[in-house]
Formats: structure tokens, C-alpha cells, sequence
């Protein structure tokens, strides 16, 4: 005879073989969590387990302690169960928010990964320009007084041009999903030394 551990109640899932001590003057005791089967089983399946289901062991899927996915929108469960997952999970990850489930795996959307994009860049773009208006403000208003310096034209030259780069990055041939951002000129001019 072989005997099996049935470590897991809820699932009864075997595992062994095991050899039971020989009592002297009794024999062999199984135990309650023990399963006497006539012959050995073979090795699981990677990814399966040995169950007792229905008197007789059986091979499940264990997917248990690990994360599965929603088909519908991607998100994580927690799974602690044997055998197949249901049909509203996937054991696939989803890439990312711009995939959708078809037939049996993720498909990406081409053009909600374009518009994310799209956003995520005027997101970008609209920082980069805020720094714009903070750095260009003092020199502008130098200008307006009449009291730039050469330098302080030339920056405020630079700072206007680096704000036309910026505002035509939807010209750009890789645009949204390759932008080649411009590059902001110093942040300040040299004192002048007196």
C-alpha cells in the first residue's frame, strides 16, 4: 500500500508518498489525514496538484496564492482556490489600461493608447510651459522698463523660442508615443559685475 498526506482540508490536496511507522504489536495506524492508495501516483503536472476528490485522486490547476486578473477591466484578485479559473478571470497580466480582453488574451486599443498618450503629453507639455511663464515674467517685464540687458534679451529670446518648441510638439513625426522634447535654455543670466 501507498500512503498520502492530506495536508490542505479544505481542498484535499495529497502529497507523498509517505511511509507510516510499524507499531509492534499493533502494525501499521493510518491517520485521519492519510489516504491509502494501491499504487503510487505519478508527479504532477508542472502548475497541477494531486487532489482527492470523490474517492480517487485527481490532478487540479493550482493557481492558489497568487494574483489572477479581471477580463472585464483588468484588475487583480487574489486567488486562493483550486482548479480552473472562472470565465471572468485570466491568469494573464493585463500590459497596461489600453488593452482590452478578445479572444483569449489582450488586445491592444490603438487608439485609446494614442489619446492616453495624447493627455499624458499636453500634461507634460502644459508643466514644461508653466516654467515658461515663471522664467520669462521678470525678463519680460525688464524688457517693458526698458532696463534688460543684453543678456537678458537674449534669455528672453531663448525662453520665448523654447515655448514655440513646446507648443508644436504635435508636429513631431513620433508624436504622442515618441516626443523629442526641446531643451529649456539656463534658468538665469550671469550678474553683471560692477
Amino acid at each position: 500500500m501507498t500512503y498520502y498526506y492530506v495536508v490542505d482540508e479544505t481542498n484535499q490536496v495529497l502529497t507523498g508518498p509517505i511511509e507510516l511507522p510499524v507499531t509492534p504489536g499493533i502494525g501499521v495506524q493510518v491517520p485521519g489525514n492519510v489516504i491509502e492508495l494501491t499504487q503510487l501516483l505519478p508527479e504532477a503536472e508542472p502548475g497541477y496538484v494531486w487532489v482527492w476528490r470523490d474517492g480517487k485522486a485527481s490532478q487540479l490547476i493550482d493557481l492558489r496564492n497568487r494574483f489572477v486578473y479581471r477580463k472585464d477591466n483588468g484588475t487583480y484578485v487574489y486567488w486562493t482556490e483550486l482548479g480552473p479559473l472562472p470565465d471572468y478571470l485570466t491568469a494573464k497580466v493585463r500590459p497596461s489600461t489600453y488593452y482590452f480582453w478578445k479572444d483569449d488574451d489582450w488586445v491592444l486599443d490603438i487608439e485609446a493608447e494614442r489619446a492616453g498618450q495624447a493627455a499624458q503629453a499636453d500634461v507634460d507639455r502644459d508643466a514644461h510651459l508653466r516654467e515658461v511663464v515663471i522664467r520669462v515674467a521678470p525678463l519680460q517685464y525688464a524688457y517693458d522698463l526698458g532696463e534688460a540687458t543684453g543678456d537678458q534679451l537674449a534669455l528672453l529670446q531663448a525662453w520665448k523660442r523654447y515655448a514655440l518648441n513646446l507648443a508644436r510638439i504635435e508636429q513631431q513625426v513620433g508624436y504622442p508615443a515618441l516626443i523629442e522634447w526641446p531643451t529649456a535654455p539656463a534658468k538665469s543670466v550671469a550678474s553683471p559685475t560692477v
